[in-house]
């Protein structure tokens, strides 16, 4: 940011990196990274990297590890401590007399031989910081001798493991990490390259469902964060679904929509990968066929969100702090239903027991097989799961053994449908407040007890 060159008194003044190194913050364990963000910091990691070596006369960096990625107060990735860097003249490859540059866990094999090297060493370091930030784990744990180490990865192509059970990588991060250290250099790809394969593998990180994949492929590759106006008639179009009605439309900005703002623009409306990720974890597939005897009808995310939205003790992605501190003005049986903070594709049941402590209670969703909870109930333990079924039903199956009785007053989505009811007595608005039903086949209680 500034530099003096005064002899005598020389500084240079850089950007203040408040989360200090990435390497203090990637084993911090109260440091809570989702996997999309650590990716985000490894295209980080890349775009700088890429910026060196494309710079003219090229500059290789020849010591990346995690200690010298530096994180700002926003999470963001600098690439620094240039001590080993050397600028490379085009066309031709370093060699260095002496001493080999560098760390040894994050080494290329040429560089720890003592050959000449190019950009792609840099590379290499860069696999293995890759694999770090995804297994959240230190490269080569059992290395203590360096002509040991030296021999494993030069001669006999060790590498960090891709194939751990306990901690599966996805397929196209153990593509990547293949290509970026395979044990000849030219075989490796740029940070060009890189960018636009970690750009694939962000909508693989953040979004499961097939379908959602596919249209952010499609549509935003590369993207973050993206302007609702933009994103619904993509969405829309992409899907085939049609434009949902105005509270059905409100219910789904409100879950899925956050506003950016600065001290400059007026607030946007934006729709983030992750939250559109976990948004189809929580309430999808995008549309689903419902058989009513000899009827066949679709229902959409959009009727799916709005049902839940409008039960009065659904309140949305509350913390379980919040909802500790809204159920303690209340006796026993009240009750509210949240979002998991803690894993996609999760609702809680947060209640106030006969006891009157309040407990929480997970519910898992999954699209293709429903909702599935375990109870415990006179000391046994039992899964009630129930498939085709919409949240609502599911509660009815468990509210006796839970002892639900009252839904939780407060919930941010009621001045929606309170809103609606004005405008549905002025005749302005035509909505139906009925039972929401099941997905399919209502008359069958598809329900199973283990």
């Amino acid at each position: 940011m500034g530099a003096c060159t005064v002899p005598g008194e020389m500084a240079i003044v850089t950007e203040l990196c408040e989360r200090g190194n990435l390497e203090t913050l990637l084993y911090n364990k109260k440091a809570q990274l989702t996997l999309y963000r650590r990716v985000v910091m490894a295209k980080e990691t890349a775009v700088g990297m890429c910026w060196l070596h494309q710079s003219n006369p090229m500059i290789i960096h020849r010591d990346l590890k995690p200690s010298n990625l530096l994180v700002d107060k926003h999470g963001s990735i600098r690439v620094c401590d240039f001590g080993l860097s050397a600028i490379k003249p085009a066309h031709e490859k370093l060699k260095d007399k002496d001493t080999i540059p560098g760390t040894p866990l994050w080494m290329a094999p040429e560089v720890m031989m003592g050959r000449q090297v190019d950009e792609k060493a840099d590379v290499y370091s860069y696999a293995i910081v890759l694999w770090e930030l995804v297994s959240q784990k230190p490269p080569f744990p059992d290395m203590t001798s360096f002509p040991k180490f030296r021999q494993a990865v030069c001669t006999n192509n060790v590498r960090p493991p891709i194939d751990d059970p306990e901690n599966p990588i996805l397929p196209t991060i153990c593509e990547l990490l293949e290509k970026c250290w395979h044990k000849n250099p030219e075989a490796r790809p740029s940070f060009e390259v890189i960018i636009n394969m970690i750009d694939l593998i962000l909508v693989d990180c953040a979004i499961r469902d097939p379908v959602g994949r596919e249209f952010w492929k499609t549509h935003l590759k590369g993207r973050e964060n993206v302007p609702f106006s933009e994103f619904l008639p993509l969405f829309l179009q992409f899907t085939k679904l049609s434009m949902p009605d105005v509270i059905q439309l409100e219910c789904f900005k409100q879950i899925l929509v956050t506003e950016l703002r600065d001290n400059i623009m007026e607030p946007v409306e934006v729709v983030n990968i992750e939250q559109f990720g976990q948004l189809l974890d929580n309430f999808g597939p995008c549309s689903l066929e419902q058989k009513k005897k000899d009827k066949v009808s679709i229902i959409t995310i959009f009727d799916r969100i709005y049902r839940i939205c409008k039960q009065p003790w659904f309140h949305g992605d509350i913390s379980k702090v919040k909802a500790e501190q809204m159920l303690r003005a209340y006796k026993e049986g009240y009750f509210l239903i949240r979002l998991s903070t803690t894993e996609a594709g999760c609702f809680t049941i947060s209640r106030v027991t006969r006891q009157n402590t309040i407990h929480h209670q997970r519910i898992n969703y999954k699209a293709d097989s429903g909702y599935t909870t375990k109870l415990v109930v006179n000391k046994q333990t039992k899964i009630i799961s129930a498939q085709n079924k919409s949240l609502r039903s599911f509660i009815s199956l468990i509210k006796t053994d839970l002892h639900l009785v009252s839904a939780c007053p407060g919930s941010k989505y009621r001045p929606i449908f309170q809103k609606t009811r004005v405008l549905a007595a002025s005749g302005g608005y035509n909505e139906d407040f009925g039972d929401d039903g099941d997905e399919t086949n209502i008359e069958d209680d598809i329900a199973t007890v283990i």
